[in-house]
């Protein structure tokens, strides 16, 4: 048991070492990263496989006319490509990487499916949403594009497109009417986040749809309401939400927001970062070497051209050191514990040898008990035999005297009837004598 207390405090003693280190962390802090070139607000931002970030559609100035331009960055040589324009303008649009790797722009400010494959740099078109949307949301899996909300009916809608056959299907209505919020997706949900509701006010809400199931559960709250706010999985896991504004217009929003926040999957829970450099509402987002990236998006009074990034590595520092605090914790807790449990065994040891103890003097007092009764059952087996002796003896004398008395007592009879026959016999008469 020593053994395994010292085991465990060299445990702690190498990751206290660590502390330092730990001790020294802090908030991951954004940084200006590469230009955007032009201004650009509510646009659609996607991100390929390998790493090009596209940007098509919205806007670029407070007239918020809409936009059919493309273009496309690339993050390993740092450089821009003007594509192909779109068919039509739109913003407010949402849109994937599909499947079969050409993106899909979903409606905005028309009905329309815009198609642009990027091995050839040229537009189609597919099948239109059922129930237009404006500021809808979306996420991919599979061969399936889900599209959730948005303006329309009871903005509640989810849509479902496959790509390969072109066709729209419907799903789980979100739980409440939500538009302009913020979506991302792992292999098994999609996560809706913020937004604003149909009485035209941010929201907390956060809601987690399931595609195995087509269900929605509704999870742990933002810390703050938002609304045209955008989030994207980091490379750390968390799911990171930035920006954004108390309404969900397009220049005339009230309060702006430069407000970073991390959501933990696993454990549910909130957390927060800091704060963008510039608050923006309608920006896009995107993630390259362990950094997510803040793109475009406007105030009341400018579009921006800013593109913000934010080292998560810092933040997986943070993380390492509260699982290093927290494993420091648990092991001080597994010492005291070992500390206590040899207490424990300690104070077994010393019952155990006084029950030893007085183990042995009950031995010994049952060895000597067992002496004391077989000295007296020896004792009482030989009175017992003398009084059957003489009881035997006496019963004998007894009967001799018993005998005796019988035998007294027949002699007297017979010597009675025997002095009685002769009485008899006395008083008969003499019989006559013959004659002579």
């Amino acid at each position: 048991m020593i053994a395994v207390a010292s085991i465990g405090l060299m445990c702690l003693m190498a990751l206290t070492v660590l502390a330092p280190v730990a001790s020294a962390a802090t908030s991951p802090s954004w940084n200006y990263s590469f230009p955007l070139g032009v201004a650009r607000s509510q646009a659609v931002v996607t991100q390929a496989d390998n790493g090009v970030v596209y940007i098509m559609g919205g806007y670029l100035d407070l007239t918020t006319t809409d936009l059919n331009t493309a273009r496309a960055y690339n993050p390993a040589t740092g450089t821009w490509a003007v594509l192909t324009s779109m068919g039509t303008a739109t913003r407010g649009a949402c849109g994937e990487v599909g499947v079969d790797g050409r993106i899909y722009i979903i409606d905005g400010t028309i009905s329309a499916t815009q198609v642009y494959n990027i091995t050839t740099n040229a537009w189609s078109t597919g099948a239109a949403m059922p129930v237009q949307q404006w500021e809808a949301k979306s996420a991919v899996r599979g061969n399936d594009i889900y599209v959730f909300g948005g303006v329309s009916g009871g903005k509640n809608d989810t849509q479902i497109y496959d790509v390969i056959a072109d066709t729209w299907s419907s799903g789980k209505d979100v739980p409440y009417g939500v538009h302009a919020g913020a979506v991302v997706s792992d292999s098994d949900y999609a996560y809706y986040i913020g937004g604003e509701n149909v009485s035209g006010t941010a929201t907390t809400n956060v809601s987690r749809y399931s595609f195995a199931t087509d269900s929605w559960s509704r999870i742990a709250p933002l810390p703050s309401a938002v609304c045209a706010e955008v989030a994207v999985i980091g490379p750390d896991g968390l799911i990171y939400v930035f920006g954004g504004a108390d309404e969900a217009l397009n220049t005339g929003m009230g309060a702006v927001y430069a407000d970073t926040y991390t959501y933990d999957r696993a454990s549910n829970t909130w957390a927060t970062v800091d704060d963008m450099n510039i608050p923006r509402a309608w920006l896009g987002a995107a993630v390259y070497d362990n950094k997510v990236l803040a793109i475009g998006g406007n105030t009341p009074s400018t579009v921006y051209t800013t593109v913000e990034s934010l080292d998560t590595l810092q933040n997986q520092l943070n993380n390492l050191q509260k699982q290093v605090t927290l494993l420091q914790n648990q092991l001080a807790q597994a010492n005291d514990d070992i500390s206590n449990l040899t207490d424990q065994v300690d104070g077994f040891n010393a019952k155990n040898a006084l029950l030893k103890e007085q183990l042995v003097n009950l031995s010994a007092q049952l060895n000597q008990t067992t002496i004391d009764l077989n000295t007296a059952l020896g004792t009482t087996n030989n009175n017992v035999n003398n009084a059957k002796s003489a009881a035997d003896s006496a019963n004998m004398i007894g009967m001799i005297g018993i005998i005796i008395g019988i035998v007294a007592i027949l002699i007297a009879v017979i010597a009675l009837v025997m002095k009685k026959k002769a009485s008899i016999q006395q008083m008969q008469p003499m019989p006559p004598m013959p004659p002579q």
